[in-house]
Formats: structure tokens, C-alpha cells, sequence
């Protein structure tokens, strides 16, 4: 067991961020609904680096639908290809949602001064 705990990589959200090439709200997201391992160590939130993550934006979207040589897939995998994609986009949105939220106020700080 105590080789199982060395073997785990405990990343902070930052490095884990440049590293998988995924925002940070999206991070913090994942943490809030626990969809990845994390620990808050010394008021510092950490994640585990397994190797395994793959971050939806380093796919396209439309990359998610089904490409087989097989022409008619079944429906459960073309249902999930489709929700693949739908959460892809809808973290994407999220974020540029933030990013205008964002530049919405740093627009309104410079416009009183």
C-alpha cells in the first residue's frame, strides 16, 4: 500500500493546467463535482496526476462523433458520441462565459476612471 501512495502524483491546479492545456474554472469545476481526484493540502488545492486525464479541449468536438468503417453503429454509442460532444461544447461555453464576464468588468473598472 505505502508503494500505491509513493506511485501517486499530487499536482497543483496551475502546473495541472499548463500541463493538460485546460483552464482553471474548468478545474475548479471538475473539483466541485468531483470529477476528478483532488485533496486540499495546506489550503492548496491539489489533483492527481494518474496520466489519465484528457482534457474535451484538446479534441474538436466533431471529432467525438462516431468514425468507424462500420456504417451503422448502434445507438447507445452514437447517444454517447453526441453527449461526448454536448459536454465538450458546453464546457467551452462556460468558459468563454467567464472570460466575457471577465473583460465585462475590467471594461466597466476602466470606464469609471
Amino acid at each position: 500500500m505505502a508503494s500505491e501512495l509513493e506511485s501517486e502524483k499530487w499536482i497543483p491546479l496551475v502546473e495541472f493546467s499548463v500541463q493538460k492545456g485546460i483552464s482553471l474554472s474548468t478545474l475548479r469545476r471538475y473539483i466541485k463535482s468531483n470529477k476528478i481526484p483532488w485533496k486540499l493540502l495546506e489550503g492548496r488545492y491539489l489533483v492527481m496526476d494518474d496520466g489519465t486525464f484528457i482534457s474535451p479541449r484538446n479534441h474538436d468536438p466533431r471529432t467525438l462523433t462516431y468514425i468507424n468503417e462500420n456504417p451503422s453503429p448502434d445507438m447507445d454509442t452514437r447517444i454517447k458520441n453526441v453527449e461526448q460532444a454536448l459536454n465538450a461544447a458546453n464546457e467551452e461555453i462556460a468558459e468563454l462565459k467567464t472570460l466575457v464576464a471577465f473583460y465585462e468588468e475590467k471594461w466597466a473598472q476602466l470606464s469609471k476612471k
